[in-house]
């Protein structure tokens, strides 16, 4: 036996109803919903939606409540990741500052003067 929904996905079971443009964006947002997302907490890969809002990981166990159809990230760990970024920027500009020292210049006695011949 064939697979029926190899085109639409899960919104095979619509039919032919509603329109092309509609099935369409249901199978997309039902992909994106029904698939693991990256836990905020443990970076892996296994954050799933248990309700309209509420994901939690199989992997810590955290719960956390973000948007109905894909999580996002609350904005303290926003905020959290973005410090980290910068504190790491700056560690690499001043290590790139500690490599490339300029060259110093001689001293002004040490300088051939110009238009005066000796």
């Amino acid at each position: 036996m064939s697979k029926r929904t190899k085109k639409v996905g899960s919104a095979g079971r619509l039919g032919a109803r509603y329109g092309v443009r509609i099935r369409r964006r249901i199978a997309d947002v039902e992909g994106v919903s029904k698939g693991r997302h990256e836990c905020p907490k443990c970076r892996a890969q296994a954050m799933t939606r248990t309700a309209s809002g509420i994901w939690a990981c199989r992997r810590c166990g955290a719960r956390i409540a973000s948007s109905s159809y894909m999580p996002t990230p609350p904005v303290a760990v926003k905020r959290e990741l973005a410090e980290v970024l910068a504190k790491v920027e700056g560690r690499e500009m001043a290590e790139e500052e500690v490599i490339e020292e300029p060259e110093e210049e001689p001293a002004k006695a040490d300088r051939p003067r110009k238009g005066k011949k000796e």
